[in-house]
């Protein structure tokens, strides 16, 4: 009922009518009743009436009370119903309304009008209720008029009396603490659904800092389980047909990623997954709690449970689900509640970091092959040169050493010919894997091509570089390699050469001195490692 409407109706004492209290919430309404129908539960003597429109009768069976068995209720099959002329409508007839409560009874009368409606896209609730008999019996002659009763059940509900002053007075205060506890209970509703929406503004903003995926679902868990206390909280993925989860976060351990469970065990998760609804045993404990998985989860010492699909049958991030479990009480259905509010609302947010960090991995895979030998394993030869432009500013700014080792393997086209090039690309592979189990970590090894090998040594001067080049000869000499002989040892030739700040005006000296070296080393007999002379690089 709209204000205009109620303004009318609650002022018709010129009629005979009294005023309407009025009452401005859906949750109001609901709760009169509830009151009403509790009042006839067990009454004797007399018989009691209740027109009502049809969601109205179905309250007054969802309260499970026991009522009298001489109650008659008389369901209305209109939407739309008509208020009595005489109760300040319009000339013509009634005023509509689309909810209607009338009881009659002898130990309460009530009778409950309302109106849904929508201001600025926002759902309205506006209506009125009153005790008094005169104006049940004037809205129940208005049904009738409208033909939304018949007249014999007019005339069967206008023969109670009026309840005596003390009476009506005593049902009055009654009725007017529920209607004070029910406004009261909305507010604080109120009040909690927008600490709700902080807490989900809060989850959001905490979430949107983050940038790894799993950072974002380790937050996520950790503030939802701080607004919802729970002792077990986490992100379970699924992919569609396996048998196993991975728990991609665990509000409990911030170093919980991708740990892997056994989905037989957690049944509740393939439930959920499998229909796409929330799971939530609110008291495991209960005997008469059929759910096949309630046992499992007693045994675990939980008592309440929820699990809540966020991202489901995704191709790229799979199923992602929230679950969250109480040793202790049980989760309420505003706390159920939020767990799925907070889910929907985070949700695309979560996608988008999973599917961020596999774009990031596969991109990260592929600038990898980009860089890197596929033979060998080790970087390529254009890395290695934007790695040495590098390091060569770097150290002709500062004035700090390099050095280089570039070495080939000795009379590799030989021993190609001898046992074949699969042989030989195996033994190219060891060479790399002994190589790198020798150099410094700050050192970047590559190949530069064919059977030819270089090292980079940033701030290594020329006995350090030295002492590099003999070591990794030696443990490349120092045992025969899968698929040849057994008696054939594999050797290699290197030349160092060292920056010197004063004759060499970019890398490429650096190199060529380094090149040099290498040949002087196979001049004088191969398996060893020569260092550069002043001058090489000409």
């Amino acid at each position: 009922m709209d204000s205009s409407l109620f303004e009318r109706v609650s002022s018709a004492t010129t009629t005979g009518l009294s005023p309407f209290i009025p009452l401005h919430d859906y949750s109001v309404f609901e709760a009169l009743v509830d009151a009403c129908v509790r009042r006839l539960e067990g009454a004797q003597g007399g018989a009691a009436r209740i027109v009502a429109d049809p969601v109205s009768a179905q309250r007054v069976a969802a309260t499970k009370a026991t009522l009298p068995d001489s109650l008659t209720l008389t369901i209305l099959t209109s939407a739309r119903y008509g208020l009595p002329p005489g109760a300040g409508g319009d000339e013509d007839g009634a005023i509509p309304v689309d909810r209607v409560f009338v009881c009659l009874a002898p130990n309460v009368t009530l009778v409950l009008l309302g109106k849904a409606s929508s201001q600025s896209g926002e759902p309205r609730f506006s209506g009125g209720w009153s005790l008094r008999r005169g104006n049940a019996g004037a809205v129940i002659d208005a049904l009738a008029e409208n033909s939304e009763i018949t007249p014999a059940e007019r005339d069967a509900a206008q023969n109670l009396p009026e309840p005596a002053d003390s009476e009506l007075s005593a049902l009055a205060m009654d009725f007017m603490a529920v209607h004070a506890r029910a406004q009261a209970d909305q507010q604080e509703n109120i009040a909690k659904d927008k600490a709700d929406l902080f807490s989900v503004l809060a989850i959001l903003k905490a979430i949107s800092a983050k940038r790894r995926a799993h950072d974002i679902l380790f937050v996520f868990v950790e503030h939802i389980s701080q607004v919802v206390q729970s002792d077990r909280c986490s992100i379970v993925r699924i992919w569609g047909g396996d048998t196993q989860g991975h728990v991609m976060a665990s509000h409990e351990d911030a170093s919980v990623v991708n740990k892997t469970i056994d989905l037989h065990k957690y049944p509740e998760l393939t439930q959920a997954l499998r229909n796409r609804q929330k799971i939530a045993i609110k008291d495991a404990l209960d005997e008469s709690n059929s759910e096949p998985f309630a046992a499992g989860l007693r045994g675990a010492g939980m008592n309440s449970l929820v699990v809540i699909p966020i991202v489901l049958f995704d191709q790229h991030v799979g199923s992602l689900l929230l679950r969250a479990a109480r040793i202790e009480g049980n989760f309420t259905p505003r706390e159920i509640s939020f767990f799925e509010i907070v889910a929907e609302a985070a949700s695309n947010a979560l996608e988008r970091a999973q599917l961020f960090e596999s774009i990031q991995i596969a991109n990260e895979r592929l600038e990898r092959l980009a860089i890197t030998d596929g033979l060998t394993g080790l970087y390529n030869h254009r890395h290695f040169r934007e790695h040495l432009e590098k390091e060569f500013e770097r150290a002709s700014r500062y004035r700090l050493p390099l050095s280089c080792l570039i070495f080939d393997v000795d009379d590799f086209k030989k021993f190609n010919d001898t046992f074949g090039h699969l042989v030989g690309d195996a033994v190219l592979k060891e060479i790399a894997s002994r190589t790198q189990r020798c150099v410094r970590k700050s050192d970047l090894i590559a190949r530069y091509g064919g059977e030819e090998f270089v090292v980079i040594m940033p701030q290594t001067g020329a006995d350090g570089a030295m002492v590099e080049g003999e070591r990794i000869r030696e443990i490349i000499a120092g045992s025969p390699f899968d698929g040849a002989q057994s008696s054939q040892i594999v050797t290699i030739s290197g030349g160092v050469s060292v920056l010197d700040h004063d004759t060499m005006l970019n890398a490429e000296d650096l190199l060529r001195a380094a090149d040099q070296a290498l040949y002087e080393a196979k001049r004088k007999g191969k398996n060893r490692i020569v260092l550069a002379q002043p001058g090489d690089q000409e």
